[in-house]
């Protein structure tokens, strides 16, 4: 009789620890539980329209409108590439969903190596809140759309698709751009002056296209840029000496562009320089440009440039130089045996006059 008197007992406080563990289980689970099971709004209405419009234009075909694309899941979302390596192909549109009133807006698409082979879309213009825009490495067509002049775009990555016609002028009034690259396309024409309104943007990518005529003075407006880069077009007449309007510039590249040297003196200003590209400058030659003062330059290439003279011995003490390339010049003199160069993984110094000249790499 003992034993059944204590049995009910023994269940109780068994079943009691049971109930206090899963309540305990409960509680440490419950934030992460309902952060998993939290979803952003959807985007407005208008805005999933413009995007089904947006995909008709370009040619896109995959994009699941049954679901949220501010969801990050699925076809509105590619996973970042391991160890930070850059993505070949991306599919990911972005929202940003921390207005007040709760809403999502679409502020990012990203389509890189999508085959995409349709044109660039007007419907963008109708997507208020977009920022970034990323469709570079596919096969699209025509020219930019001048619904696009209305957005705050700060970022617009175009390279290697097949757009062509004149650089549209209206470009000029997105004022809030900061990176614009219409790199490795059929754009031909005159660089437009209305680029000088430009005046927050950064970097200015326009290398690889059929571009002529002379560099807008317009653009010294841009106090801001950081990186500029128009090789491997067909400008006519002298590097333009605008040099001294931007002070922030960290790479500078102009190869292959067209233009005749010599190379003004006025890029001694650049002290922030770290990459230096400059090829193929017929016409007057000069002196080995004023570098001194760049001493974080890691890549420097003045191959044809028509320089003649001696190297600076400050080139040789260039610690972080990587690359160095003085090919096809007028180069006299010897070269230096510095230590200094141990990051230095290539160097090319053919066709000069220097003694003792060698290559790495």
């Amino acid at each position: 009789m003992g034993r059944v008197a204590q049995c009910p007992s023994t269940v109780k406080i068994l079943f009691g620890y049971i109930i206090v563990t899963v309540l305990l289980v409960l509680i440490c689970m419950e934030p992460n539980q309902v952060e998993a099971q939290v979803e952003p709004p959807y985007p407005p209405r208008y805005e999933v329209k413009a995007l089904r419009e947006i995909a008709a234009e370009l040619g896109k075909k995959d994009w699941n409108f049954s679901e949220n694309p501010c969801n990050n899941k699925s076809s509105w979302f590619t996973p970042p590439p391991l160890h930070g390596s850059r993505a070949v192909n991306n599919s990911t549109v972005t929202c940003n969903c921390s207005f007040t009133n709760g809403e999502c807006h679409i502020d990012g698409i990203y389509l890189v190596g999508q085959d995409l082979d349709g044109v660039l879309p007007r419907s963008l213009g109708k997507l208020s809140y977009i920022k970034t825009l990323h469709l570079y490495k596919n096969y699209l067509k025509g020219t930019i759309p001048h619904e696009w002049a209305a957005l705050k775009l700060e970022t617009v990555a175009l390279p290697m698709n097949r757009l062509s016609g004149p650089i549209p002028s209206y470009l000029g009034n997105i004022t809030t751009l900061k990176f614009l690259s219409i790199e490795n396309n059929l754009f031909s024409g005159t660089i437009p002056p209305e680029f000088g309104r430009l005046v927050n943007l950064e970097n200015l990518i326009l290398n690889a296209n059929y571009l002529t005529g002379k560099f807008p003075s317009s653009l010294a407006n841009l106090s801001n840029l950081k990186e500029l880069r128009i090789s491997s077009n067909n400008f006519t007449g002298k590097m333009p000496d605008i040099f001294r309007s931007w002070k922030q510039l960290e790479k500078l590249e102009i190869q292959a562009s067209g233009f005749e040297g010599p190379i003004p003196s006025s890029l001694a200003l650049l002290h922030n320089l770290v990459e230096l590209r400059i090829s193929d400058l017929p016409g007057e030659g000069s002196k080995f440009p004023n570098l001194k003062n760049m001493n974080n330059m890691y890549r420097l290439m003045l191959g044809g440039c028509n320089i003649s003279g001696p190297i600076p011995d400050y080139v040789w003490e260039f610690s972080r130089l990587q690359i160095l390339d003085l090919s096809f010049n007028n180069l006299e003199g010897s070269v230096s045996d510095s230590e200094s160069l141990t990051k230095t993984q290539y160097m090319y110094l053919t066709k000069t006059r220097l003694l003792g000249a060698f290559q790495i790499g």
